[in-house]
């Protein structure tokens, strides 16, 4: 008899040990089962599921994130829907998840509501080419960038600015960009610019563009670098220094965004993205824009 329960005893404790095994493994992702934003419990020893890492992005900003039919080019399953997304986010949120051992899963959410999906815990992070600002700081906290970028204009070849040098040759420009970035802010720069009502998304910005209701759309240079090749008849317009948009290094960061008490993801995100160098980086950018659905 007190055999039995000697052995009994160790296989509590065996139990008990794959459980904080679990835990650790695999903190950081989300369980099949709960959600919280800062961060998941850890899963019954008996589960054999891969966690999942939970991101939320607009799959319809090119050439970080996209929307397809398919699959292909490692693209990823979009959640409660038959389409699946592609891009630079993508790209790198999967070796993020693969450096966590997690499952990558993807939610198609509107650019605004992008942060109140990582603060409400319904995703773990937002890798949508969110750059950081003072204001996002106040209720977001994020990792390392993934991206540095560079902002620039768009204007149509044949338009009167196609041949602008600087901010000022774009004065009394109609001008506009997407809402609550900042992109948009940045027009305040343009001398007596006719700033227009924020858009809310690039594919609606391009469209005011092409269509001639707006002159001049500000960027970052890779969603120019997309709408050029996208779009034969716009041009990228990129300033020499000290002629271009004045704007705080920071705005330049592209990063993974994340409930401010989740300082354990924001650890092992910018230690995945350690393995990722700025050269690396270009080159998945320039895959992204070669792969961008045609419009």
């Amino acid at each position: 008899m007190k055999t039995n329960i000697h052995v009994f005893a160790k296989r509590i404790m065996a139990g008990a040990l794959a459980a904080v095994t679990a835990a650790v493994l695999f903190t950081g992702c989300s369980s099949g089962s709960s959600q919280s934003a800062g961060g998941s419990a850890a899963a019954p020893a008996q589960s054999t599921a891969k966690k999942t890492f939970k991101i939320a992005l607009e799959c319809a900003y090119a050439p970080y994130n996209w929307t397809q039919t398919d699959n292909s080019n490692g693209a990823v399953p979009i959640q409660d829907s038959n389409t699946y997304c592609n891009g630079y986010d993508i790209q790198i949120a999967k070796k993020i998840a693969d450096s966590m051992g997690c499952e990558l899963q993807v939610y198609k959410t509107e650019w605004t509501a992008i942060p109140t999906a990582i603060t409400s815990g319904k995703v773990d992070a937002g890798i949508c080419g969110m750059t950081v600002t003072a204001e996002r700081k106040k209720t977001l906290l994020f990792s390392d960038p993934y991206y540095t970028s560079s902002f620039v204009v768009l204007v149509r070849k044949d338009g009167k600015f196609a041949n602008a040098k600087s901010l000022s040759d774009l004065k009394g420009a109609a001008c506009t960009s997407q809402q609550s970035t900042a992109w948009y802010d940045l027009l305040s720069q343009i001398p007596g610019g006719n700033v227009q009502p924020a858009l809310t998304d690039v594919p609606t910005m391009l469209v005011s563009l092409t269509s001639g209701k707006s002159e001049v759309l500000s960027c970052d240079k890779p969603t120019g670098m997309a709408a050029v090749k996208a779009y034969s008849n716009l041009k990228m317009i990129e300033f020499a220094d000290g002629n271009g948009f004045q704007v705080d290094e920071e705005q330049t960061h592209v990063c993974a965004a994340l409930a401010l008490n989740n300082t354990e993801l924001q650890g092992k995100i910018n230690t995945a993205l350690k393995s990722i160098s700025t050269t690396d980086q270009a080159k998945t950018m320039q895959w992204a824009v070669d792969h961008q659905p045609a419009t």
